[in-house]
């Protein structure tokens, strides 16, 4: 046996797949550019104020109207709402005045009660549900609760940095490590948050929210109208016209009755 063909084909293959590993690993996580240290303390500045926006607020119970948008349909509802923080949300979609339906979740599961007739009550088991489903928009309902907080919905991170694309530095990339998708904010020369926007591992976008209008309710300053798109072109729209900040809701509220 040659004397340097010592090490076994076992050992071989093993090297072998993890280095294969090695570079799936890398290939699913987007590269973090250079940035200069001083400026990421600032970015972070930034990145903590954001999501500490509006953080008093607590519960909340408003009105407004909601459109969803795709290529091929169009759908306009008035909508009346009652939220607690984190995970605690009643809204009622309604047209000319009458209700369609109800969602209710309450952290450990979401339940959907028709108004018309559509389907029966039912629920199923969900802390935090996925409603792409049913608002044709791949966002959360913990994110939804806040965007009706008059809050922002961004996601935890241990990283944030200015955004290279952008030289103005009214841009601020947010990760988590092992996440695997990149958050981003954007604000405007009064330093409010005017967009946010999920990018996955290959850059692609997930979906961004556009805040068009801030509106002021007592003492509280809050994203009042704003766009939630994705890459697919389907869009819901969100316009608060009427919120109350704080009021005291009943647990009832979140029962699951018709």
């Amino acid at each position: 046996m040659n004397k340097y063909n010592f090490i076994s084909y076992p050992v071989l293959l093993l090297c072998s797949i993890m280095i294969c590993f090695l570079i799936i690993i890398q290939g699913c996580s987007s590269i973090r550019p250079d940035t200069d240290p001083l400026l990421d303390k600032r970015a972070l500045i930034f990145a903590k104020e954001a999501k500490s926006y509006n953080k008093h607020i607590l519960a909340s119970k408003g009105s407004g109207w909601a459109r969803l948008e795709t290529e091929t349909k169009y759908e306009k509802f008035k909508i009346a709402w009652a939220v607690v923080f984190p995970d605690k949300i009643r809204i009622t979609f309604l047209i000319s005045a009458n209700p369609i339906e109800t969602i209710i979740a309450t952290g450990e599961k979401i339940t959907f009660i028709s108004h018309t007739g559509e389907h029966k009550k039912h629920s199923y088991k969900s802390n935090n549900p996925d409603m792409e489903k049913y608002i044709n928009v791949p966002v959360e309902m913990s994110e939804m609760i806040l965007h009706l907080l008059g809050r922002l919905p961004l996601k935890n991170f241990d990283d944030t940095y200015f955004s290279t694309s952008d030289p103005s530095l009214s841009t601020i990339a947010l990760r988590q490590k092992g996440a695997g998708i990149t958050q981003y904010f954007q604000f405007n020369d009064k330093k409010e948050s005017s967009s946010l926007w999920l990018e996955d591992y290959n850059r692609k976008l997930i979906y961004k929210t556009v805040i068009k209008e801030y509106k002021t309710y007592g003492a509280d300053n809050i994203p009042a109208k704003l766009e939630i798109k994705d890459s697919s072109k389907r869009k819901l729209t969100l316009e608060i016209t009427n919120f109350i900040s704080n009021p005291f809701i009943k647990e009832s509220v979140f029962q699951l009755t018709d």
